[in-house]
């Protein structure tokens, strides 16, 4: 795929504006995520050099010695990423100086399971997805949108087989249950369309900053109008802050279908966790967000999970 120069612009500024407590655990996904594709293209190892190369000057040597194994273990490596391990300290560089082992890395999925259906959705490993999954939500707004606008370069599927349902007049009914403040239905219409489970549906809605609402309008292909008037009342901490609405909205500009696609398989691959719920239950938004509010809105916090009115808000 080809990738613009805002791409490229963005990685360049990522080590500076990911929290330190985000980067090891950051690069250990991504890197498993690159790992998960047998071959890459040319844009494909270059914009994961970029990142790994920038993430590696900022983690510790345990997480450079775990990247070093795994891509000792993988049958082609990018080779500007081994050659920065190959020359860290030797408790790193020893994996990468053992050729031997490039053999020995298992695949999520069989060769011959990839011949049988070349074109079918390969399933998202569950433990990734959960981890990556909680990394984007503990992720502050400016991590957020990198992770976003970076995802398509190294998920390890074909965005085109990405299962989705919207109906139609999905963006209505989802606007419906804003207005009405019904957050169970909100979460119903999102569930379906997305094929996710109910609770992580429930956990898009419930999110402080919107990045969630905002990738799930653009893989169903909400609008940009419709998408603005959800973020007025999906949340009142979005929608008392005219300058988050608006970032918001930009970044559904920005960002691409495939990218919120690939976000959307992650979410489909999760453990279904779903617990039988009541009927036509009528939520409001303003219960679950009338606690005090973050005294730091963008300052970073770490990947360990909080409740969704703790976090911090983006205003």
């Amino acid at each position: 795929m080809s990738a613009g120069p805002w791409r490229l612009d963005h990685l360049a500024r990522f080590g500076p504006r990911a929290g330190p407590d985000m980067r090891p655990t950051l690069l250990r996904v991504l890197t498993e995520l690159y790992l998960q594709k047998p071959t890459h293209t040319a844009d494909e190892e270059r914009h994961y050099t970029e990142l790994a190369l920038r993430l590696l000057d900022a983690v510790d040597a345990g997480t450079r010695a775990t990247i070093a194994e795994r891509l000792a273990r993988y049958p082609s490596p990018p080779m500007r990423v081994i050659e920065r391990l190959a020359g860290d300290l030797p408790q790193v560089a020893a994996w990468v100086h053992a050729p031997v082992t490039r053999r020995q890395l298992p695949s999520p999925f069989s060769a011959a399971e990839r011949a049988a259906k070349p074109n079918s959705l390969v399933p998202f490993p569950a433990d990734i997805a959960s981890e990556l999954d909680e990394l984007f939500f503990a992720a502050n707004a400016d991590e957020r949108r990198l992770i976003l606008l970076n995802l398509d370069v190294i998920a390890p599927f074909p965005t085109e087989r990405v299962q989705l349902s919207p109906a139609a007049g999905l963006g209505d009914r989802l606007e419906a249950a804003v207005l009405s403040r019904n957050r169970e239905a909100f979460a119903q219409q999102l569930a379906q369309a997305l094929q996710i489970s109910r609770a992580q549906a429930r956990r898009l809605a419930d999110d402080d900053l919107g990045e969630p609402i905002v990738t799930a309008a653009k893989a169903v292909n909400i609008g940009r109008g419709a998408l603005y008037r959800m973020l007025l009342f999906v949340n009142m901490r979005i929608g008392h802050s005219v300058a988050r609405v608006q970032a918001l909205a930009e970044l559904h500009h920005e960002l691409p279908k495939q990218s919120a696609e690939h976000m959307v398989a992650i979410w489909q691959s999760l453990p279904k966790t779903d617990r039988p719920v009541e009927r036509h239950r009528a939520m409001l938004w303003e219960d679950s967000v009338a606690r005090p509010r973050a005294a730091n809105p963008i300052a970073h916090h770490g990947p360990s999970m909080s409740r969704p009115a703790d976090r911090r808000d983006a205003s």
